[in-house]
């Protein structure tokens, strides 16, 4: 029985001797580590007079409030650009509509124009087809010479085989070699 009073004695001077003397910096890592709770004089000792004082922190409420203030300012500024592309996007997305209008109507346009020649062409062939033989040679000698080739060829054998003895032969000539290189 003595034993047990001897150590719990012991025990007890040892408790109030963790208490009122100050720790070691292991034996305070060593109670942090382990999650137990220690003393405020141990946690927090006295300023001495050699140690500085602690430099005023900024407060947490007030960053947050910075940094919520910064956040809303570059969400509005977000906000502004996206409505911005998407007044861009729209307006370009009618340029594009309004081109590819336009784009149909001169294709259109071509087409008709291109009929319309095939048109003047086919009744100006008919015409020299129509007329005598040696006139219709003679105004095709005075024709420019892509020009009259092409009348040649467009014209039918018949007609062609009346004409080319009656035309300037060096062109028939060129029709000829024309005429065999694009078979």
């Amino acid at each position: 029985m003595l034993s047990k009073a001897i150590r719990l004695a012991s025990a007890l001077a040892f408790s109030l001797l963790l208490v009122f003397l100050p720790c070691s910096s292991a034996f305070k890592n060593q109670l942090q580590a382990e999650g137990l709770p220690q003393e405020p004089s141990a946690v927090n000792p006295a300023p001495s007079a050699t140690t500085p004082p602690p430099a005023p922190r900024p407060q947490v409420a007030d960053l947050n409030e910075q940094k919520r203030n910064d956040l809303l300012e570059r969400e509005t500024a977000v906000s502004l650009k996206e409505k911005e592309l998407k007044n861009l996007s729209e307006s370009l997305s009618s340029r594009i509509q309004q081109l590819q209008q336009a784009r149909k109507e001169i294709e259109a346009s071509l087409d008709q124009k291109k009929k319309d020649e095939a048109e003047k062409y086919k009744k100006t062939l008919k015409v020299y087809k129509s007329l005598r033989p040696e006139e219709a040679a003679a105004l095709m000698d005075k024709l420019d010479e892509g020009m009259a080739l092409e009348m040649l060829s467009q014209m039918d054998t018949k007609t062609a085989v009346k004409l080319i003895p009656l035309m300037n032969q060096d062109r028939v000539l060129k029709w000829t070699r024309l005429s065999l290189v694009e078979k």
